[in-house]
């Protein structure tokens, strides 16, 4: 069976969280996620204050709005763990195609931090998959059966999200690069050069639902990916 490639946007934007995660001159970024609901925090929810910076000292609160400084994280993807959860409709459905082997592949809108340019979206790491789960409703939460999954955003909330799925990723084959990788024009359109490899084409500025790589560029695009990994991780 042909493996498959899925791109999602994830990370912090101006539709939640109100800005973009910085990149900086040498392509070096942080990962900054969305701002957690606050009626479903927990006391497992973590925060922006709490969140260690890569590559500056302190923690990721200096990157958000200051309404947000203090505020809960939904971390998802997290990389520490690798995993990636989604209840609503159109991602759930992406995320039950994919199985054992298959790429889930990020990106995210970055600001430039130390130097002008655009805005644009990066690819920022991926996820090779090992399970995907169908959470299902428990009478207590978080549900014991799935405390390999406890560090997910979805499951550190305070009660359940119907519908959710977690896709896990082979922990030796899953990475958060260590630089960003540009992936879009300013007016967000996949550049030339990756549409030719990877078969993806126009606006990816659209966070609902993912983008999957057509078929017949699906081992071009692996051998992409696996050469970004190598020089990046």
């Amino acid at each position: 069976m042909t493996q498959k490639i899925l791109f999602l946007r994830v990370g912090i934007d101006s539709g939640s969280g109100g800005t973009l995660g910085p990149v900086f001159r040498n392509d070096e970024f942080e990962y900054i996620p969305i701002p957690e609901n606050d009626g479903r925090k927990s006391s497992r929810s973590v925060y922006y204050n709490r969140l260690k910076a890569r590559y500056h000292t302190g923690t990721l609160e200096k990157f958000v709005p200051k309404k947000y400084q203090q505020a809960a994280v939904h971390h998802d993807p997290e990389f520490e763990t690798f995993t990636y959860g989604d209840p609503g409709r159109n991602k759930r459905l992406q995320l039950l195609r994919l199985t054992k082997g298959d790429y889930l592949v990020f990106y995210a809108g970055l600001k430039p931090f130390d130097f002008k340019a655009p805005n644009r979206l990066y690819i920022i790491g991926y996820l090779t998959i090992d399970q995907v789960h169908e959470i299902s409703e428990c009478e207590s939460w978080p549900p014991v059966k799935y405390e390999h999954l406890a560090k997910n955003a979805h499951i550190r909330r305070n009660s359940y999200d119907p519908g959710l799925v977690i896709a896990q990723g082979q922990a030796n084959y899953s990475y958060l690069f260590k630089k960003a990788v540009p992936f879009s024009t300013e007016q967000y359109e996949v550049l030339p050069d990756i549409t030719a490899i990877i078969g993806l084409t126009g606006s990816v500025m659209r966070a609902g639902a993912g983008r999957w790589v057509p078929e017949n560029k699906v081992g071009d695009a692996i051998a992409w990916i696996e050469e970004i990994r190598k020089a990046n991780t």
